[in-house]
């Protein structure tokens, strides 16, 4: 919630200090390229000292940037805001694993479904309370974002058990972590989650773009439709995950689910009416809220326990790194040809389903 309190005030922010609109996505871009960056820190670090103390420094980052992004009165302190921000937001790696832990494998997929739905609902509530709370000054929802921060600081202190004892000689040196990603199928699994997360940041972040120029929708029919969207992906985490796995193999769900967001990214080229766009939406949603929780627990699967945090942070690394580069692609695709947006993610489905495909699926 924090986050999506964050990314539609930033270009009202940059305004204040009479620096041009791109400055918005620059700080957008340092916040992925630093949590890019950190994500593998916390991973590793899960792994060494313990979940729970990676969650708290992480926490402890985020609360200090979000103050910082409260107090800026210029653009280097807005800049160090999110620099600071961003190295304490790579941490989902770290609640993966956490979850992994805590959860046997027939179990995790919904677990991690429960987790990527909770992420959902911040999306949708972020926004609309970060607008609301700046109509009373634009550093009141900022230290909102720190209070929720705080707020995550003590549950965890006092509220969650640790559930990776400290192992301060379990740690993945960076050749072993590029021999077991080329040499095994953890390597495919990775290339699958990125295909997936470089799909859905393309298209999520052009989403906006894409009604206006095709349907010409405004602001609060996008919000309605991406609304839409959430309550399809959450329904489908909470109660068709568990499912969904328990009766085809997690194997055959990813296949599906690939299959499902291939289909909706080529119904794209087609769109023509909010109606037509709601089933297109339907099918992305649907692709999206199996996916994540999917791919992350085969990631989980594939890796011993005490090097989980290390490659789910790398997952975590991944997912920011998609955000340095696909929302600028996505918009751009959406100016020159808009009908066509579908085509990149779809290529990039195809190739995770292509990849998942060759697997065997044991074990799944």
């Amino acid at each position: 919630m924090g986050f999506t309190i964050l990314i539609p005030l930033l270009p009202f922010v940059v305004k204040r200090f009479g620096a041009p609109d791109a400055v918005a996505g620059t700080l957008i871009t340092t916040g992925a390229l630093c949590a890019t960056i950190a994500s593998p820190f916390w991973g590793r670090l899960s792994d060494r000292a313990g979940r729970k103390r990676a969650l708290l420094g992480s926490q402890i980052a985020a609360f200090t940037g979000y103050v910082l992004l409260a107090v800026a009165g210029n653009l280097t302190l807005l800049f160090v805001s999110r620099i600071v921000e961003g190295l304490g937001g790579g941490n989902l790696g770290v609640a993966s694993a956490y979850i992994s832990d805590v959860t046997t494998e027939e179990e995790r997929p919904r677990a991690l479904a429960l987790a990527t739905a909770a992420f959902g609902a911040g999306f949708i509530v972020g926004p609309v309370l970060g607008g609301a709370l700046a109509h009373f000054g634009f550093a009141l929802p900022f230290f909102f974002a720190a209070g929720l921060q705080a707020i995550n600081f003590t549950l965890t202190a006092w509220l969650l058990p640790e559930s990776h004892a400290p192992q301060p000689r379990a740690t993945v040196s960076a050749k072993t972590l590029r021999a077991t990603l080329f040499r095994h199928r953890i390597g495919s699994v990775m290339v699958c989650r990125f295909a997936y997360i470089f799909a859905f940041t393309f298209f999520f972040t052009s989403f906006s773009l894409f009604l206006n120029d095709v349907l010409g929708a405004g602001p609060e029919v996008s919000s309605l439709l991406l609304g839409v969207a959430g309550v399809v992906g959450a329904t489908t985490q909470i109660f068709g995950v568990g499912t969904l796995v328990r009766r085809f193999g997690l194997h055959d769900v990813t296949l599906a689910a690939f299959a499902a967001g291939i289909v909706a990214y080529a119904l794209l080229g087609l769109v023509n009416s909010v109606a037509f766009f709601v089933v297109t939406i339907a099918f992305w949603a649907f692709s999206g809220s199996i996916l994540r929780p999917a791919l992350d627990a085969r990631v989980a699967q594939l890796v011993p326990e005490d090097e989980r945090g290390t490659f789910l942070g790398f997952a975590d690394s991944l997912d920011n790194f998609s955000l340095i580069f696909a929302p600028t692609l996505g918009a751009t695709v959406v100016g020159a040809a808009p009908h066509l947006v579908g085509i990149i993610p779809a290529l990039a489905l195809a190739l995770g389903f292509g990849l998942t495909a060759r697997e065997s699926g044991n074990g799944a």
